[in-house]
């Protein structure tokens, strides 16, 4: 399985809203977004899957991704990447593929760098700092398992704006 991990983009302040969950992408994390996808399409596509957290700056972020990538499913939410993220919860949701997919999944810190740390070392003990933006891709010689990914790239939006010159 090829596994994606992106982090949402640059979003509003929480102290302009009132709830967490409904915090918007800023126009600049708008902009990076769409730049950011242009340059890593031929990295990510096609894609099998589109899963991203129901959480309004994450689903921004989906749509955004979705519109310059090609993906054989629409985008899909689901609760496992936003409040109920854990590696075992997101373990369980990937058996439900195929184990040869491409899938992206978008959501949120502290979670995006747990996973790639369980992914890659076992035992989520490695540090990976997710920017607003980033992304992470990670192979497995078939599903997704503790410690059975092999890092392939990981992206922070200075990094992949500076590749797009």
């Amino acid at each position: 399985m090829e596994l994606f991990l992106m982090r949402h983009a640059e979003a509003a302040s929480p102290a302009l809203y009132a709830e967490d969950r409904q915090r918007p992408l800023t126009e600049r994390g708008y902009q990076h977004q769409q730049q950011t996808v242009r340059v890593l399409a031929p990295l990510l596509q096609p894609l099998d899957h589109l899963l991203t957290s129901p959480i309004l700056r994450a689903r921004q972020t989906a749509d955004i991704t979705a519109r310059s990538v090609t993906c054989a499913t629409p985008v899909a939410e689901t609760p496992i990447l936003a409040d109920a993220c854990t590696p075992g919860a997101v373990l369980h949701l990937l058996q439900a593929y195929a184990q040869n997919a491409r899938i992206l999944c978008v959501g949120h810190q502290p979670h995006m760098s747990h996973l790639s740390a369980v992914f890659l070392d076992g035992e989520g003990r490695s540090q990976v700092a997710f920017q607003p933006g980033s992304v992470l891709g990670i192979t497995f010689p078939g599903h997704p398992m503790p410690g059975g990914g092999v890092l392939r790239f990981f992206l922070q939006p200075a990094d992949v704006l500076q590749l797009s010159g």
